[in-house]
């Protein structure tokens, strides 16, 4: 049976140039903010259902790392650890990232 591969470092400068490059860079961002324009209604909607008056923002951003680009979606509220919590729409609205 074959192990498993838990981590791995890539030596090839292209290919660490390529993670880094603007072009992976903006897909990324574009995914991100994909993600946070389906779960973001939905955040507003649970929010408003528990009887909080505060609108979510909703903040998708890029940034490149020390070996690769990356990208977030942020739901800015004070209930929104809570409602991912108990409702998973960040993890619900990764189908639209693709």
């Amino acid at each position: 049976m074959a192990g498993t591969i838990e981590r791995f470092r890539i030596k090839s400068r292209g290919a660490e140039a390529l993670l880094k490059s603007p072009g992976v860079r903006a897909d990324l961002e574009r995914r991100a903010r994909a993600v946070a324009d389906q779960a973001g209604p939905l955040f507003e909607q649970a929010l408003a259902q528990s009887g909080t008056p505060e609108p979510v923002r909703m903040v998708a951003d890029s940034y490149t790392g020390r070996s690769r680009a990356g990208a977030t979606a942020i739901a800015v509220h004070p209930g929104s650890l809570r409602v991912e919590r108990e409702h998973g729409y960040f993890r619900a609205a990764m189908s639209a990232a693709s």
